[in-house]
């Protein structure tokens, strides 16, 4: 807290930016490697925890004092805008299934029914998915993703999705940052623009079907 503090002392500043920067990598470690959940676990708790630096009155400080004697937020912003920044391209679901939780869904809400995983994204974004068995990064350029349906048995993900205000097509990117059970691909055929699938909304009741492909 000597640089861009009110409180100016040597103190362990938490939630300060680090946490939201850090993230960054440990996140996309984890994309990598989705066996590994504490990167999950920690990447996904230090890429929110920017949020908690805002009060009610939209205040955002530069970091909580943790001295017992203190214990509140900083007066000043200081650096907070690099940690909203982390947030920012933090911002995804994570879907994972847990060996001691089984499914959890990070930053939305899950519901297990006859061997489908249905989850309603509620991150601030809501058009990033990583779905971690499946090692599937799935991102949309504009709109938001409704509600998702997995099928572990089936290996197929159907994404229900709001097109964005701006244009009668989304833009949907599929990426698999990990190879664990193979390629997926929409099952009906679309056109590509540079590497994302262009989805004309009218026309696909904005829904479309990932399944691994032979």
């Amino acid at each position: 807290f000597l640089y861009a503090a009110k409180l100016q002392r040597i103190e362990r500043q938490i939630h300060h930016y680090g946490s939201g920067l850090n993230a960054i990598p440990v996140l996309s470690e984890y994309r990598s490697h989705p066996d590994d959940e504490y990167l999950l676990r920690v990447g996904y708790a230090g890429g929110s925890a920017a949020l908690t630096n805002i009060d009610r009155e939209g205040f955002a400080s530069a970091a909580f004092h943790s001295y017992p004697d203190t214990l509140r937020w900083d007066a000043y912003s200081g650096d907070y805008g690099m940690n909203f920044f982390g947030y920012a391209i933090n911002a995804a679901t994570y879907i994972a299934d847990m060996k001691d939780f089984g499914w959890q869904a990070f930053g939305g809400n899950i519901i297990i029914d006859k061997g489908t995983v249905r989850v309603e994204p509620h991150d601030a974004m809501g058009r990033r998915i990583y779905i971690a068995p499946f090692g599937l990064w799935l991102t949309l350029d504009e709109g938001s993703f409704p509600t998702i349906y997995i099928s572990p048995k089936k290996r197929t993900v159907t994404l229900y999705f709001d097109e964005g205000p701006q244009s009668s097509v989304v833009r949907l990117r599929v990426e698999q940052t990990a190879n664990v059970v193979g390629v997926f691909k929409p099952v009906a055929n679309f056109a590509t623009e540079r590497g994302a699938y262009v989805i004309p909304t009218d026309s696909f009741e904005n829904v479309v079907t990932l399944s691994v492909q032979k």
